[in-house]
Formats: structure tokens, C-alpha cells, sequence
């Protein structure tokens, strides 16, 4: 069998080569904030409420904010208080959240440090939010700081309710002088059939104070985006954040200045922090009939977007979920025009729900600075989703001197979802850095059970050496030690006595990654095997009915145990203790599995033998997804045919 699994090299999945690392000194001044949050009951909004405002860091540790909060159908009222925060070399940030203090949200910070997403994913309540903070100017600013085109995204819970939920991306543009002209909003609502359509603001007006803050007056003439908001202004004039003061709205508005005229899909490239919001009616059916009561799954999420250039986006995300949290890892396509608006979905270039942000300078060439976006449909068709997105690009760490872990670059070593996307138990593992070894050329292990050592090189894993693969000075691919617990782990390098930095990565129970191939008929294609132990191609595709062999890792611990470096057993196998673990084929659920656990003869190496739905339907690029009882990858694809 011809696997190729000891050497990964650094793909577009991963910025190779990108500078200082982070802590809680970068975070500090005074941001405007908008946190809009719902909490939901038997799949409705039982609550929304919204809290904005001021947010001053003072680099230390501890925030405090005033500004004004609303509940339900209630009236804004001023309010204010305080909280902690940190933020580690990565740029994550845990943040105290304003409205419900005993919850953290997981936070963000741009590599610019002036914008802030996040999100509470830690949570067992049935809370779902989505928090967005800019930098406030520092000096006096007029109508004038708002000049040029902006899109932006709307969520809206009329009197905090989701019967009539609205998503809505919205186009203006901003004269400079308190007038807001071609004022396009193009999005749904629950209450009108769910249909899309594409609505005019007329007469549109905007007042801006010294200090950042404002109003924003949108008339009657959209139902999707109405009324009279709150508004806040960047510095620059580069974003506009909002909430509505007015009809008992709960709401979050979020709008950039374009990035055109030169956008391009390639020019949307690296890595971008995202935080969502979503509604989603997976279970329910009155989307299609609307005789059915409607019924939401609420979502909330906070992790990072992998722009490639090429059309794809690669993302890594913490989801809370029905009330718990979930690592999810999955593509999206996307498209860019000229003006810097685009297309980010699953299905293909097919609409246009997100917009670039503003250029910054990134290695002599310009790149969006944000992207954002909303859950919405096609132009007079249905859609069942709602939801809203804000990223920013994320800060480069990769540069450092002597032994150097970048804190963004330990990753499942088969799908390199990016960071945070957790660490698993026996599962194989990529860090990426520089000075890691200092041979003339790389090393790879060549015996089972794997060295500990490899060229004067130790990975340490909570203190204690881990399994070698590979050893190069950018990259080293080791096997994270079965037995682990907890929320994270520590890494660190000895590159011959020579200690790195000491890095913090998220942990998890399972985080199952497939091995991928290259395949010109194929942008992701998994390593997938017959039962002949032929790989599954465009000339040779999978049949429905059929059982075939997927090659992955991060199913985590196994039964019987096996020790960490050493070779899968062959009799008895060593099945995965997960008992959550099934497969999909282009959203097609299989139980029907074989064996799920440890390849025989491989050290890290995990293997399902999976029978393909007959239900499923066939295409060349059909995507499998891997669920566990705490993860969900959906990445690669594969060919099935009849």
C-alpha cells in the first residue's frame, strides 16, 4: 500500500513563512463593541438582548465598558461594568462576557490589533451569541471620516423573537456629508415565506460625533433593514459597527469599505479569525411547508478562516451547539469581484453573501483586511438559513529566532485544519517554526516502535518526549501521546539541548483528519482505497454499496490500548473507543462500519472500513465527512459512480 504518511510538507494550508507573537499588552485602548446574544428553548429564541458600547483595555488583563443594553422588545438603557481577558501568543483571546458574566467568550484579535471577534463556545446553556469590537478614533472625527462604498451584514430578532429573524447583506454608499446614498439590502425574513429579495433604502442619513459614535437613520423603504441605529466608526473610516435604538429590535450590523476595484480571488489569501451566528432549521420542515411551526438549531461560532487564493477556504471552528461545543473542520468555496464582493458558500459561486474589507500592505501586496457576510438566498428563492459572519486577518507568527514553534502552526498532520483546531490523543501531528533541527538535510524514522529522539531533535508533549516521524528545520511530524486529558497541551522543542518557546494548543478526545493525495480531477482528494487496496480515483471511482478503506488520524484512544509510537496491532485490531464515530457521503449518513481504530502496522495511523450509502448521490467530487462524538471533519472528496 503505498501511503505516503511520514513526510507532510507545508501546503497552502498553512502561512509558511509568516511576526511577533502576542499577549495581553496587545490588547489595550478604548474599542467600540456590539454583542448581540439569544438564548433558545425547544428550537426557539426565548430571548434575545444586545449590550454596545465603549470597551476600554487597560494591556493587563481587566476591561470596562459603558454603553447601553436591551432585552426582548424592551427600550435600550444605559449600562456598564467590567471583566478580565487574556490573550496568548496566538491571538486567541479569552474575554469575560458583558451580559452574562460566568461565561468567557472566545475572542480573536486582528494582526492589526484593531479589530476583536469572538464568540461563547464553552458554554452547556443554551446561549448563542456573537461579539464584534473596532478601535474608537483617538481624535475628533466628522461626517467626512465616512466616505466610499461599504458592505456589510445584518441579523435582526424583531421584539427578540426568531418568528421573524431577518439576515441581510447591505450596500451603501457614504457622501462624506451625513448622506447615505444606494442603500441595497438583499436578504430574507422568517415571517415573509423565507423568500429572497433585494429591497432600496431611500433618504438614508448619518450623524457622527467627535468621538466615533453616531446615528444612522434607514427610513422605511426596506423591511430587511429598517429604522433608526446606533452607530460606531473606526479611526479611518474603514468599518462601521451598529444596533437598532429603535422598534424592539435586537440586532448586529457590521460593514467595511470595499476592498476594490482590484479584489480578486487571489488577493483573498491567508488566515482570518471568524466569528458567526447562525439559524439553521436542520430538523424541522417548515421551511418547505409552512404549515409546520418553525424550529431553529442555533449556532455559534469563533475560530479562523484559510483563505488559499484559489478559490477555496479552509476553515477550523469551535461550534456551540445544541448546547455544547463541537470542533469542526470543512471547505467553502468562494469568488471575488472586482468591487471586493463575492460568493462564500458550500454549494459553489452561486450568490452574493460576503464582501472584502480594506487593503492592507501584507508582504508588498494588498490583501483584504476583513471579510464579512450573511446567511442569505438566491434572489426570489427560499431559503431556510439566517445568520451573520465578521473575520479579520489574523496576526503572523511565524517568524521567531533560534528554536522557534510559530504558536499558530501545530496542526493534525493528514488535514491540516489550522490552528485552533485541537490536538488529539495518538493522533499525527505537524508543528511548523524555524531552527527546529540543524542537520544538512531531514531525518525520518525508519523502525517501529518510533524514536523519541530523531537527529538531536525532542518534541515535548506536556514535558514528556513524543513519538518522531520527520525532522526538518520548518516542520516536525511527531504522534501526540495517547492518554492525554484535558483542554489543552504544551509543546516545546529541543533541537539538541536547545530549548524553543513553549506553546498552548487546544486538546480534544478525537479530531479525526483524512490523508489527501494529489488528483488533477480533485482540489481535496482523500485517501480512499477499494477493497483491493486500489486507491479510489476518476478511473476507478467507489460504487454506492461499496465498502472502501479511508485513511485518517485523530480517532484518539484506542481498545485494546496501544503504546504511543508503536505499531497498530493486527489480531485482535484496535478499535476506536469512540462510540460516536459514523461517515458521510455527500450528506449521506453510513453506520454501516466494519472497523474503525488503529491501521495495522502503522504508529498514528487510523482506518475505517465504511460501506457507501446506496442512496447516495454519485458525482466525481463527492464530499466525506468523518463525525465523532465531539468533532465533524468535512474536507476531502472522492469520485462514486453507478
Amino acid at each position: 500500500m503505498p501511503l505516503r504518511l511520514l513526510v507532510l510538507g507545508c501546503t497552502g494550508f498553512l502561512g509558511c513563512g509568516l511576526a511577533a507573537t502576542l499577549d495581553n499588552a496587545s490588547l489595550s485602548g478604548q474599542f467600540f463593541f456590539v454583542h448581540l446574544l439569544v438564548t433558545s428553548a425547544n428550537g426557539q429564541a426565548a430571548n434575545a438582548q444586545n449590550v454596545a458600547g465603549a470597551m476600554t483595555f487597560d494591556g493587563k488583563g481587566r476591561y470596562t465598558y459603558s454603553g447601553q443594553t436591551a432585552s426582548g422588545p424592551a427600550s435600550p438603557a444605559d449600562s456598564s461594568g467590567s471583566g478580565a481577558y487574556t490573550v496568548n501568543a496566538a491571538g486567541t483571546v479569552t474575554l469575560t462576557n458583558p451580559i452574562q458574566g460566568a461565561l468567557q467568550i472566545s475572542a480573536r484579535l486582528g494582526g492589526d490589533r484593531n479589530v476583536l471577534v469572538g464568540a461563547t463556545t464553552e458554554s452547556t446553556t443554551n446561549i448563542n451569541d456573537v461579539f464584534i469590537a473596532i478601535r474608537a478614533p483617538s481624535t475628533a472625527v466628522t461626517n467626512a471620516v465616512l466616505s466610499g462604498v461599504y458592505t456589510g451584514a445584518s441579523l435582526q430578532f424583531p421584539n427578540g423573537q426568531s418568528a421573524a429573524v431577518k439576515s441581510a447583506v447591505v450596500s451603501l454608499t457614504a457622501a462624506g456629508n451625513g448622506q447615505f446614498s444606494n442603500v441595497t439590502a438583499v436578504g430574507h425574513s422568517a415571517d415573509q415565506s423565507g423568500t429572497t429579495s433585494s429591497q432600496q433604502a431611500a433618504g438614508s442619513t448619518y450623524a457622527i460625533n467627535s468621538d466615533g459614535t453616531g446615528t444612522a437613520n434607514f427610513g422605511s423603504g426596506a423591511s430587511l433593514f429598517t429604522g433608526t441605529r446606533a452607530i460606531f466608526v473606526s479611526p479611518d473610516g474603514a468599518y462601521i459597527l451598529g444596533y437598532s435604538i429603535s422598534g424592539g429590535i435586537r440586532d448586529i450590523f457590521a460593514a467595511t469599505k470595499n476592498f476594490g476595484p482590484s479584489a480578486s480571488a487571489a488577493a483573498f489569501n491567508g488566515r482570518y479569525w471568524i466569528a458567526e451566528l447562525l439559524l439553521d432549521p436542520g430538523r424541522s420542515t417548515f421551511c418547505e411547508d409552512s404549515s409546520q411551526p418553525a424550529s431553529y438549531s442555533f449556532q455559534a461560532a469563533s475560530g479562523v478562516l484559510q483563505a488559499l487564493g484559489d478559490g477555496r477556504a479552509l476553515y477550523s471552528e469551535r461550534l456551540h451547539l445544541d448546547a455544547s461545543a463541537w470542533d469542526y473542520s470543512f471547505l467553502n468555496y468562494y469568488s471575488v469581484n472586482s468591487d471586493g464582493t463575492g460568493s462564500l458558500t458550500p454549494l459553489g459561486n452561486t450568490l452574493n453573501n460576503m464582501a472584502l474589507g480594506p487593503a492592507v500592505n501584507v508582504g508588498g501586496t494588498q490583501r483584504p483586511n476583513t471579510v464579512v457576510g450573511a446567511e442569505i438566498g438566491v434572489v426570489n428563492q427560499k431559503s431556510c438559513e439566517y445568520g451573520f459572519f465578521f473575520g479579520v486577518r489574523a496576526p503572523d507568527t511565524s517568524a521567531g529566532t533560534g528554536v522557534y514553534i510559530d504558536p499558530a502552526g501545530v496542526v493534525n498532520g493528514a488535514s491540516f485544519a489550522p490552528y485552533p483546531s485541537p490536538l488529539s490523543p495518538g493522533a499525527i501531528t505537524s508543528v511548523f517554526g524555524s531552527g527546529l533541527f540543524s542537520g544538512p538535510k531531514p531525518l525520518q524514522a525508519s523502525v517501529l516502535p518510533l524514536p523519541t529522539i530523531l537527529g538531536g531533535v525532542q518534541v515535548l508533549v506536556n514535558g514528556t518526549a513524543a513519538p518522531l516521524f520527520y525532522v526538518s528545520s520548518n516542520q516536525i511530524n511527531f504522534q501526540t501521546p495517547f492518554g492525554l486529558s484535558g483542554s489543552s497541551a504544551t509543546i516545546q522543542i529541543s533541537n539538541n539541548g536547545a530549548l524553543s518557546n513553549q506553546v498552548t494548543v487546544p486538546l480534544a478526545s478525537t479530531n479525526p483528519g483524512i490523508f489527501q493525495y494529489a488528483d488533477s480531477a480533485s482540489l481535496n482528494r482523500g485517501i480512499v482505497l477499494h477493497a483491493d487496496f486500489s486507491f479510489v480515483t476518476a478511473s476507478s471511482p467507489a460504487r454506492p454499496g461499496e465498502t472502501v478503506i479511508l485513511y485518517l488520524t485523530g480517532l484518539g484512544a484506542l481498545n485494546p490500548a496501544v503504546p504511543t509510537g508503536a505499531a497498530n496491532p493486527t489480531s485482535p485490531l484496535s478499535n476506536a473507543a469512540d462510540p460516536g464515530i459514523f461517515v458521510l457521503f455527500g450528506g449521506e449518513a453510513s453506520t454501516n462500519i466494519a472497523f474503525a481504530g488503529g491501521a495495522p502496522t502503522y504508529a498514528g495511523l487510523n482506518q475505517i472500513n465504511v460501506t457507501i450509502p446506496l442512496t447516495v448521490i454519485s458525482g466525481p467530487n463527492v464530499p466525506v465527512a468523518i463525525v465523532t462524538s465531539n468533532a465533524v471533519t468535512d474536507i476531502v472528496d472522492i469520485p462514486i459512480s453507478f
